[in-house]
C-alpha cells in the first residue's frame, strides 16, 4: 500500500503594519531633508525659505520613526545590542548606524541654520524664549559677518553630507526588501528607487500640509503671504513631477511581475484582482497618484489651498497603502501550497501606531511652536504717550 504524505508548510507574516509605517516614517523624513536641501545645497534661491521647516520635519520624524522598530522586537529593551553587535553582510546592521548618523547630521545642519535667530532671541526676545534661545545658543552670540559667513560654510557641508545620508536612510530599506529572493514582489532592482519614490511623494505632499499650517499659525506674519504662495505652487509642481516619476516605475515594475514567473504572476493578480486590489487600485493608484496628479497638473486647482492640501493628504494615504501592499502583501504570497498567507493585525500594535502618530503631531507642534522656523517676530517699539494739559 503506498502512502502519501501531504505538507502544506505556512510561512507567517513577520513584518506586520509596525515595520510598513517605519518604511513610511522614514521616507517622510527624507523627502523633507531632500526638499529642504534645495535651497542651502544646491542653491535654488526660491527654496530657502522652507529649508528650515524642512529639516525640523525630517528630525522630528527620524525621532519618532525607530519607535516602530523597538516597539515590533517584542524585547524591545534589547534593541541596544544592535549598535555592538555589527554584522558586516547584513544591511539591516548598517542601517543602525544610518539611524543614529542621520539624525544627528540633521540636528548640527539645523542649528547652525538657526544660530543666527537664537543669538538675536536671546538679545531682543524676553520670557521662556529668551532663556530658551540663549541656552540654545551654547555661548555662540557672535553676530558679526565673519560669523555668519561661517554658519554658511558649515550648513553647506552638513547639508551636503545630509542628502546621501536621507537616500541610505530610506532606500536601505528597499535594499532589504530587494535582497529577498523568496518573495516575488520584492526582489526587483527597482524596489530601492520605488521606495525613494514613493518617499519623495510623501515628503513633498507633508511639508506642503505643514507650510500651509505652521506659515498661518506660528509663522511671524500669521498669514500665507504672496511669495510663499508661489513656493507652495511651486512645490506643487515638483510632487506632480515626483508623482509621475513613481507611477512609471510602479508600471515598469508591473509589467515585469505579471509576464515574470509564476510567482510574480501570482503577487500581480493579488495587487490587481486579489485581497489587495481595493487598497492598490483604490487607495495607493486612484487616490495617492491620479488624483493629486490632476490637482497639482492644472495651474488654476494648484492654486487652490485647499484642493492643495487635499492632494497633499490623499498622497500620505496613497504612499500608507503602498507600504502596507508591498510590505505585508509581499509575505501574503505563498512559498508552498496555493493559499494566502493569513495575516491579522494585533490590536495593540494598532495602539502602538496611534500613540506615535500623536507624539509625532505633538512634537511638529512643540518645534514650530517655539522654535525660530520662520524667523524672529519683529519687535514692536512702545512710543510714550504725551499726556496734554
Amino acid at each position: 500500500m503506498e502512502i502519501t504524505y501531504l505538507a502544506n508548510v505556512e510561512h507567517p507574516v513577520q513584518l506586520g503594519y509596525l515595520i510598513s509605517i517605519y518604511f513610511f516614517y522614514t521616507g517622510l523624513s527624507a523627502g523633507s531633508f531632500v526638499l529642504s536641501s534645495l535651497g542651502t545645497v544646491f542653491g535654488i534661491q526660491k527654496y530657502k525659505p522652507i529649508a528650515k521647516a524642512g529639516v525640523v520635519m525630517a528630525i522630528a520624524l527620524l525621532a519618532v520613526a525607530p519607535l516602530h522598530l523597538i516597539a515590533d522586537l517584542e524585547q524591545p529593551a534589547r534593541f541596544y545590542t544592535l549598535f555592538f553587535r555589527l554584522n558586516p553582510t547584513s544591511a539591516i546592521s548598517y542601517g543602525t548606524f544610518l539611524l543614529t548618523l542621520y539624525p544627528l547630521t540633521c540636528i548640527f545642519y539645523l542649528w547652525f541654520m538657526m544660530r543666527k535667530d537664537f543669538a538675536l532671541g536671546a538679545q531682543k526676545l524676553t520670557g521662556f524664549r529668551q532663556g530658551l534661545y540663549s541656552l540654545l545658543t551654547f555661548g555662540k552670540k557672535d553676530l558679526s559677518p565673519d560669523a555668519l559667513a561661517n554658519d554658511q560654510k558649515w550648513i553647506k557641508r552638513l547639508g551636503t553630507l545630509g542628502v546621501p545620508l536621507a537616500l541610505s536612510v530610506h532606500g536601505y530599506t528597499g535594499f532589504i526588501l530587494a535582497n529577498m529572493q523568496a518573495r516575488a514582489l520584492w526582489h526587483t532592482g527597482l524596489m530601492p528607487l520605488i521606495f525613494l519614490m514613493s518617499a519623495m511623494v510623501s515628503g513633498t505632499g507633508l511639508l506642503i500640509l505643514t507650510l500651509i499650517l505652521t506659515q498661518r499659525f506660528f509663522s511671524p506674519e500669521k498669514a500665507l503671504t504672496h511669495q510663499r504662495r508661489e513656493v507652495l505652487q511651486d512645490i506643487a509642481r515638483l510632487m506632480m513631477w515626483f508623482i509621475v516619476v513613481d507611477g512609471v516605475l510602479m508600471v515598469i515594475n508591473f509589467i515585469v511581475l505579471y509576464f515574470g514567473n509564476a510567482a510574480g504572476y501570482a503577487a500581480a493578480e493579488m495587487l490587481l484582482w486579489g485581497s489587495h486590489s481595493a487598497m492598490f487600485l483604490g487607495v495607493e493608484i486612484g487616490l495617492g497618484l491620479v488624483v493629486p496628479f490632476i490637482i497639482t497638473f492644472w495651474s488654476k486647482t494648484r492654486k487652490s489651498l485647499g484642493l492643495l492640501s487635499l492632494a497633499s493628504i490623499l498622497t500620505l494615504l496613497g504612499v500608507i497603502a503602498m507600504r502596507i501592499n508591498f510590505v505585508v502583501g509581499g509575505q501574503q504570497i505563498p512559498l508552498s501550497g496555493n493559499a494566502l498567507n493569513p495575516y491579522h493585525v494585533e490590536p495593540r500594535h494598532l495602539v502602538f501606531l496611534g500613540c506615535f502618530a500623536v507624539l509625532e503631531m505633538a512634537i511638529l507642534y512643540l518645534a514650530f511652536k517655539f522654535l525660530p522656523v520662520y524667523g524672529i517676530e519683529p519687535a514692536t517699539e512702545r512710543t510714550p504717550s504725551v499726556r496734554s494739559n
